[in-house]
């Protein structure tokens, strides 16, 4: 899904963690209700502000561990700055930093059955000057 402000993980990682914990750790429901609800993507998610312009679905594939994007899918990809991938065979939620190359992820969070995550927040970043 498309988040065009505030895409952190300081920011909207946070946001991210505390919907599914609302939602006491139902993955599906959190699919349902703001990436199937909203394949255009959000302007904000914390906002609940929607893009006036669907951006569209991302592609690509994951292999458990390493993700790449798929710019045929959507020629979009590479202007995204993150990827978070929500992996729910293992209860995972993880973040790349999107480059047009095999990647790996820099932070990860499990979810325990009632939703609450381990490590309990995503690592922030550091902005390049």
């Amino acid at each position: 899904m498309w988040n065009d402000s505030n895409s952190e993980p300081q920011q909207l990682g946070r946001v991210l963690l505390r919907r599914i914990t609302s939602l006491k750790g139902d993955l599906d429901r959190f699919v349902a209700q703001f990436i199937d609800e909203c394949p255009g993507g959000w302007i904000a998610l914390d906002k609940a502000e929607r893009c006036a312009d669907p951006i569209g679905m991302l592609g690509g594939r994951f292999d458990g561990i390493v993700a790449t994007c798929d710019p045929t899918v959507n020629p979009l990809c590479f202007d995204a700055q993150y990827l978070y991938l929500l992996h729910r065979p293992k209860r995972r939620l993880f973040v790349f930093k999107i480059e047009n190359r095999d990647m790996r992820p820099f932070g990860m969070v499990t979810f325990d059955d009632a939703g609450k995550a381990k490590p309990p927040k995503l690592p922030a970043v550091e902005h390049e000057d």
